[in-house]
Formats: C-alpha cells, structure tokens, sequence
C-alpha cells in the first residue's frame, strides 16, 4: 500500500531521512530537470531498481502532476519497499519552489 504525500511533506521527509526517489517521467523530461538525487526509472531499469534498493529506505514516486506515479507507487509497495509515496502535484508543481538538477 503507498500513501500519496504533498510537497512540503516530501520535504520534510528529504530533510528528516535517507529517501530514495523515483521519478517515472520519460527520459527527456528527466534530463530537462529533475529533484536533488532522484533516479529516472523506466520499464527498462525498474527491475534493477527493485532489486539494488534497500527497501527499507523511504520511497517517494515522481511523474509530472502526481496522477501516474500512484499505480507506479502501488507497483513499487507491491515489490517490498515497505514505506511508498506518490507526491501529489509531481514536478510540474515541485519546480515552481523547489531545487531542480539538471
């Protein structure tokens, strides 16, 4: 089961523990820009995603605007990562405030 977490939760979150994140956009809007430390994950690499995680470790989901990162969030609960999130508002919403990488 994923929980679905807002902006400013995710971060706290960022701030309070070690949070790994997913962000499921295609690869060209990843290189475009993305959050601090998040890993571009696809149908080609979420299998390795899954198997070199540690579980353990929170995981926030990213797509654009927070709606296609919920079944990829179910997805990711429903392979061992016992703490999942879909940020709502995605990052559309996260790069009007927030750092963006490049």
């Amino acid at each position: 089961m994923f929980k679905r977490i807002s902006i400013e939760d995710t971060k706290q979150l960022m701030q309070d523990k070690d949070v790994l994140l997913a962000d499921i956009r295609d690869p060209q809007s990843y290189a475009a820009g993305h959050m601090p430390n998040a890993k571009s994950i696809n149908n080609q690499n979420a299998a390795d995603f899954i198997q070199e995680s540690d579980k353990e470790k929170p995981l926030v989901v990213v797509c654009y605007h927070g709606n296609s990162s919920q079944p990829a969030a179910q997805y990711f609960a429903a392979n061992g990562f016992k703490e999942v999130y879909s940020m709502d508002g995605g990052f559309e919403l996260w790069k009007l405030n927030n750092p963006v990488e490049r």
